[in-house]
C-alpha cells in the first residue's frame, strides 16, 4: 500500500508515500501491516490519515512521539486482502493477479505473474517465464482477458518484451 517516510512534527505522525491514493481503502481505524528493514512484520491501527497529495501523512497507534515514528520510518506497509473494499464480480484488484497463470492467445503457457508494478502512466505485470522476468504493460493492447476465478491472464503481442 505504501511506505512510511520521515517523521512529521513531534506527535508521532509520519509522512507517507502511498502507492495508490486514488480510491484508497486506507482510513481511520484500519489495521495495517508494517515490514521493517529487518524483514519483521507487525500491525498497527491507523488513528488518522491526512490526504494532501504527495505530502500525505499518517498517525499510527503506539506511535506517540517523534522517537516512536523514527523507529518505524522506512517501513513498507500493507493491508490485509479481506480489509479491501468490496467490488463487483466483474472487477478486480491488481493484487488479485499475483500468482496467476499467464497464457498466450493460443492458450499456450507463458509464465506466472510474480508482481504488479504501479507506475504513473500504467500498471505493469511482472511475469516469470523460463527463469527470466518479463514486464508487460497491463493495457488492452497486451491483455486480452483476466479470469480472476481461474487465475488466468491471456496475453497477446508481447514479443517485443521478451528479447
Amino acid at each position: 500500500m505504501g511506505k512510511l517516510l520521515k517523521p512529521r512534527g513531534l506527535k508521532g505522525e509520519l509522512n507517507t508515500s502511498i502507492f495508490n491514493e486514488y480510491e484508497s481503502t486506507l482510513k481511520t481505524g484500519t489495521i495495517i501491516w508494517l515490514k521493517t528493514n529487518e524483514k519483521k512484520y507487525f500491525s498497527r491501527k491507523i488513528e488518522y490519515i491526512k490526504w494532501v497529495g504527495k505530502k500525505s501523512y499518517i498517525k499510527l497507534s503506539y506511535c506517540n512521539c517523534r522517537e516512536d515514528a523514527e523507529k518505524v520510518q522506512g517501513s513498507i506497509f500493507f493491508l490485509s486482502r479481506d480489509a479491501f473494499d468490496p467490488i463487483n464480480d466483474n472487477e478486480h484488484y491488481l493484487v488479485d493477479m499475483i500468482n496467476s497463470k499467464v497464457v498466450d492467445k493460443n492458450q499456450k503457457y507463458f509464465g506466472t505473474v510474480t508482481d504488479v508494478l504501479l507506475i504513473k502512466t500504467q500498471n505493469i505485470i511482472v511475469v516469470e517465464t523460463e527463469g527470466k522476468e518479463i514486464f508487460i504493460p497491463y493495457v488492452d493492447a497486451h491483455i486480452m482477458l483476466f479470469d480472476k476465478k481461474k487465475k488466468i491472464i491471456r496475453i497477446k503481442d508481447v514479443e517485443d518484451f521478451i528479447n
